[in-house]
């Protein structure tokens, strides 16, 4: 997926644009609005960016669990080579410990990435203190003549790039994960 941005000076335009990129056919859930006025969106019946989103839960979390793969996987090589799982209580206790690390890694990862603001975010810092509102798009390749005719007739939209996103598959099965969890 590709996630366009924009600067918008009006959350009365957001929602416009908003209802127009849902009449062709965009899901609500893949319009975000990032503002620092969090009250007017639900006024504006928005959709408010996702945490994930604001803080970067995705990637530190990642780098945390690689890690913690790592390390695991070199306490398991030691533990082969070394022939530590000959001892009197087997190798039960090393594959626990390096189990252990991978799952400390991991949540450290998570715990650390909660602390820091997204990137995208802090690219955006100084137009939300100034009070505009940043709208994210995550379209299909497909649907990109579709955002473009829509922007072309907001003038008062600022583009301010294009990245790829996490893969829809992904996502899906983060909120399915999520739903387990509550």
């Amino acid at each position: 997926m590709l996630r366009h941005y924009y600067i918008v000076d009006s959350l009365d335009e957001v929602e416009i644009i908003e209802h127009e990129l849902q009449s062709y056919g965009i899901d609500k859930n893949h319009i975000h609005t990032l503002t620092n006025d969090d009250k007017s969106l639900v006024h504006h019946h928005l959709y408010e960016v996702d945490n994930s989103l604001k803080k970067g839960l995705i990637k530190p979390g990642d780098i945390g669990a690689a890690i913690g793969i790592v390390c695991a996987a070199t306490i398991l090589l030691l533990t082969y080579f070394q022939g530590w799982y000959l001892g009197p209580l087997g190798g039960m206790p090393l594959i626990i410990f390096a189990l252990l690390v991978l799952v400390f890694c991991t949540w450290e990862g998570e715990h650390m990435s909660i602390q820091l603001p997204n990137i995208n975010s802090l690219s955006f810092k100084q137009s939300l203190e100034n009070g505009k509102t940043i709208l994210f798009i995550d379209i299909e390749q497909q649907q990109e003549l579709t955002i473009n005719k829509i922007m072309i007739s907001h003038p008062t939209l600022k583009p301010e790039g294009m990245t790829t996103t996490t893969p829809e598959w992904l996502i899906r099965q983060q909120k399915k994960w999520q739903g387990l969890l509550k």
